[in-house]
């Protein structure tokens, strides 16, 4: 499936790859120029020198993983493993530079990160899809009636428990791969993802045992799924004495997902105990400028500083 064809497709943006490769690069750049937290062009140099990718199957998904040699071969334990799921038909690649991208930041320069993007299955009419979504009603939530926006968001989307067992899958494998010979904790994995990927981060994050939560969730311009089905797992969280950290960004000028989409997520999560961090941008459907990359660095900065 050529990704220029299907009107419904191309309006829900994420397919897009240029434009999230121009989002990157963007973000890259800003970042540079405003020297944020010490970082520069030298530093993103030398982490991508420090860099190796390799070709892996997690959970029965294709993977690129990025990250330093002496995880990939075992040797040494990272850090923090960071699973990242791309938008409705992306691919992988759409995110191989983000390792770099964060990596040239002097929070993060030279830690033990490893990147893990999967490749979503191929999907009918949608190039590539964690689950079926329903494309007609997503592009009409911003004029959906009350009836149908609470239809839409606590209806389970086909295809989204077998999804959801495979993740739980490609978890585990992730957590055996990196862990330097013996299984990383959980608390060493964070989960994120953009758009559909964001909605299926937090449904996979929301679905381990709420004694063995993941460091946290990145949520990038997601809309809420499944919303009764999150509220219990949160308070099951709650009741463990757990505070799932979610950094949650959105562009307010999104013609894709509407800015408010974030917003409710924002809320579901901050009433059911969550600790949430919740960042906005003046750009559409896409990563963002130098705040979102501060505000990313940060948040794993953060992660890498409470691990267990």
């Amino acid at each position: 499936l050529s990704r220029d064809s299907g009107s419904d497709i191309v309006a829900l943006g994420a397919i897009v790859p240029p434009a999230w490769n121009h989002a990157l690069a963007s973000a890259r750049a800003e970042a540079a120029a405003s020297a944020l937290g010490g970082g520069g062009g030298g530093g993103g140099s030398s982490a991508a020198g420090g860099m190796a990718r390799a070709s892996k199957t997690f959970g029965g998904y294709d993977a690129l993983v990025i990250g330093p040699p002496s995880v990939l071969d075992g040797s040494e334990a990272a850090e923090l493993a960071v699973i990242v799921l791309h938008g409705l038909g992306a691919t992988k690649e759409d995110f191989a530079d983000l390792p770099r991208m964060l990596g040239g930041e002097q929070a993060l320069a030279g830690r033990r990160l490893v990147y893990v993007l999967p490749q979503a299955p191929p999907s009918p009419l949608l190039g590539a899809a964690w689950w079926q979504i329903n494309v007609a009603a997503f592009l009409a939530i911003s004029t959906a009636s009350p009836d149908s926006m609470a239809k839409m968001i606590r209806e389970e989307p086909v295809g989204l428990s077998q999804c959801r067992e495979k993740l739980q899958k490609l978890c585990a494998e992730v957590r055996a791969f990196a862990g330097g010979g013996s299984a990383l904790p959980s608390r060493r994995l964070l989960l994120a993802g953009f758009s559909q990927g964001a909605m299926t981060a937090m449904d996979t994050a929301l679905h381990m045992p709420p004694t063995e939560p993941p460091a946290g969730v990145v949520f990038l311009s997601g809309a809420p799924i499944v919303v009764e089905q999150w509220s219990a797992r949160l308070q099951a969280l709650k009741q463990a004495g757990e505070a799932l950290p979610v950094l949650v960004t959105h562009g307010m000028a999104d013609g894709t997902l509407p800015f408010a989409c974030s917003g409710w997520v924002r809320d579901l999560l901050t009433a059911n105990g969550a600790d949430v961090k919740y960042v906005t941008h003046p750009g559409g459907h896409d990563l963002g400028g130098a705040s979102v990359v501060r505000s990313l660095v940060s948040f794993v900065a953060a992660r890498l500083a409470d691990r267990a």
